[in-house]
Order: structure tokens, then sequence, then C-alpha cells
């Protein structure tokens, strides 16, 4: 039998076997003493990539940890265990998780068992993990590196509605922690995730987007959920069906996966535009805060040609931009004039449009009472429409003109006669 280690278990710094595995935030992995040393030596670079780091935070990998410590049992190599000390000792609890480990281990092998017995088992020991999870950062910790997340993940699509429901909760708890977020994305959280929310409970829809809400505060996760092929669409899709809370909790996940800029593309395609407008135009038209998130996504996807494109071609966007400059609140106008300064200038059709509709009036009105960043694109979005000719405009020219011709004519006539 081949005793090298595979090339996935080795660490790239060192090419020697990893005994405790870290990812960065570029999502790379290493072994913890080789990127310390890395660090200590004034690099803030991934080795990898070469990318600048700005959090240079390590994540255990207890997963690939896990792989590596089953093939070097299988294969007797002596694998050193990680510097002692580094999570200090473990909790009171830790013996309950060891066992909760060894529990689900028996019930995830025995899913396809129907029995009662099997059943309430599974419903009791999902729910206690759930209950454990909520508690603390450090109980949550010692959950994932029990193992914990690779049981959690099947039972998320267990044809029983509790134990689904308890599962998801408590990988919503678990995802929580920074130390966890790379971690949970690594076991191959984002498919279960995405499969709840295309096919679980509304229930268990809205807790699994506000999950990827949480996941995505780390950067790399942004980039690494919005490349799935189905997770944006799925958002999409519970905006569209869901009840109050869950359509909040898929703008929410919208507006954090849009920080990376491939994912408004991507939003736009999946038809997010037409159904966050719909909200707007579908409001009474009062100060309302939770106008705020939808115009909030808007705004990302107006950074964008696709999102500009599918924003103007909205039929009475223009007018309802301009209503909530006058009566939205400080944060649905600080959006509004961003929205409508992204699609005024990089329009002129656009910039027309949105004069007609009033827009000059209200700038002049946010530069007295606007927030900084609204002053700052009011003055911005009022260059623009100070410079456009309407339509009336046009009239008056028209009307100046014919006005000069005549009377050029009449000029040269008498100078002919004369």
């Amino acid at each position: 039998m081949d005793s090298a280690p595979p090339d996935d278990f080795r660490c790239p710094i060192s090419l020697e076997l990893m005994s405790d595995p870290v990812i960065l935030c570029t999502g790379q992995t290493y072994d913890r003493s080789s990127i310390q040393r890395w660090f200590e030596s004034g690099k803030r670079i991934c080795p990898n990539t070469t990318m600048p780091l700005h959090d240079t935070r390590l994540i255990p990998n207890y997963a690939l940890r896990s792989l590596i410590s089953q093939w070097a049992q299988a294969h007797g190599v002596d694998l050193k265990r990680p510097a002692a000390g580094r999570r200090g000792s473990p909790p009171s609890g830790h013996e309950t998780l060891q066992k909760l480990k060894q529990t689900l281990e028996t019930l995830v092998k025995n899913l396809g068992n129907r029995g009662a017995a099997n059943l309430s088992a599974r419903r009791d020991t999902v729910r206690e993990i759930k209950a454990l999870a909520k508690e603390n950062r450090e109980t949550r910790l010692r959950i994932v590196e029990a193992g914990a997340v690779a049981k959690i993940l099947p039972l998320l699509s267990c044809a029983d509605s509790q134990t689904e429901e308890n599962a998801m909760a408590a990988l919503f708890y678990l995802s929580l922690d920074d130390d966890n977020k790379v971690g949970l994305v690594a076991e191959g959280a984002v498919d279960s995730i995405v499969n709840v929310l295309k096919h679980g409970s509304m229930e268990n829809r809205s807790t699994a987007a506000v999950t990827l809400t949480s996941l995505a505060m780390v950067d790399v996760n942004k980039a690494t959920i919005g490349s799935h092929s189905d997770a944006i669409r799925a958002l999409v899709k519970l905006l569209a069906e869901g009840d109050s809370r869950a359509r909040k909790e898929a703008i929410t996940a919208l507006y954090s996966l849009c920080f990376y800029n491939d994912n408004k593309k991507r939003a736009v395609m999946a038809g997010a535009v037409p159904l966050l407008f719909g909200g707007l135009i579908n409001s009474a038209g009062v100060p309302d805060d939770t106008l705020e998130r939808p115009l909030g996504v808007l705004n990302m996807l107006a950074t964008v040609s696709e999102g500009r494109t599918a924003i103007g071609n909205q039929r009475g966007i223009m007018g309802t931009l301009v209503r909530l400059l006058k009566q939205g609140t400080s944060r649905s106008r600080e959006h509004a004039v961003a929205i409508l300064s992204s699609l005024c200038c990089n329009s002129k059709q656009r910039a027309t449009e949105a004069r007609e509709a009033g827009a000059l009036e209200h700038c002049r009105q946010l530069l007295d009472d606007g927030t900084m960043r609204s002053k700052r694109k009011a003055s911005a979005l009022m260059k623009v429409l100070e410079d456009c000719v309407t339509p009336e405009d046009c009239v008056v020219i028209k009307t100046w003109l014919g006005g000069m011709k005549e009377v050029n004519l009449r000029f040269s006539t008498d100078s002919t006669n004369q």
C-alpha cells in the first residue's frame, strides 16, 4: 500500500503532512505552524493565490483534519497532535458532546429505518444539539470540532419535519461564529442549505436564508455561495413565494451576497429586479423602514450595467424613486438618490425621464436636509439633470429657433429691397 500522503494532505508551504490544517480568508488551507511562520516573517499575502490578506485569522479545517487523521491511522503514521493550549481546557460538556457524536453517527447510518424508536431518538438528539449550539461560542466550537456538522447535514432532508427544523436551526447557531463560517462551507453546508431553500418548509427556508446571510459575512464565502448553481436563484424564488419573514430573510441574504460583484449579475439574471421593485410600487407611499433593504439591494444592482438596464426597464421606476426621494425614510432617500444617480449618469434618456418626474426639485431638498451621502449623490445627480434637455425644453428651443429664422428672413428681405 502506498504510504505517501495524498497531495491534498500536504501543506503547500512545507510540503509535509499537515497535522493541524487551517483555512485563510482566501479559502486556502495550510498547516498552522507553517502559515504562522509565514506571518511571523512579515508576509501578508496568501502563499498560493498571492492575494493581499485583510484578515489573518486561522480557521480550523476540521473536515480535512479528520480525513488526515483517518489516513494516518490506516497507514501507521504517527501524526503529531496540534499544539496544546490553543483552545484552552475542554469544557465540562465535552463528554456529552462526544456521546452525542456517537449517537448521531448511529442515527445517520440508520436514516432509512422508519421505526418509531429510532425517529424519537433522532429527534431528541438533534434537539439537544440545537440547544447546546445555542448556548455559547465555546460550545459551538466544540460541536464542530466533534465532527457533528457532517452528521447534521443529511438530517436537513430526512423527511421528518421536526428533525429537519431542529437540524437547520442547529446549523444556523453553529454559523454564528467566525471560526466556523469557512469550515462549514468547506464541509459542504452550502449544498444542503440550498436544498432546504428549494424544497423545505417555509420556516426552514427562512432559516436557510438567514444561515446563508451569516456565512456570507466572510468574503470568501460570498463567492463560494454565489457560484453555486442554485443558491441565488433559490433566494429569488423565496422572495417571490415566501411569507413576510421569508421575503425579508431572502432580501437580507441577497444584500449580503451582492457585496461580491459577480453575484449582482447573477441576481439580475435570476429575476430579482422585478420582485424587489414590485414591493416598492405596492407600498402606501409613507415613510417605511421595510423598504430600505429592497432599495439597498437595487442600489447594489444599479452599479452593474445589467442591473441598470433591468431597473430602467421597470414601468414607473422614475416616479417611484422620485416619490421615495420625497416621502421615504432617511436611508430610503439615500438609496433612491443613489439609484437615480447610477441610472442617469449612464443614460441621457434616463436623466430626461428623471427630470420630467420631478427629481431635480427633490435633489435640491436633499441638499438641505439629507445625509452626507445623500447630499453627495444629489449634487452629482443635479449636475446631470441640469445638463439634460427635456422635451418641453426642445419645444421652447424649436419655437425660439423658428422665431429667429423668421426674423432673419425678414431682415434679409428688407436688405434686398433696399
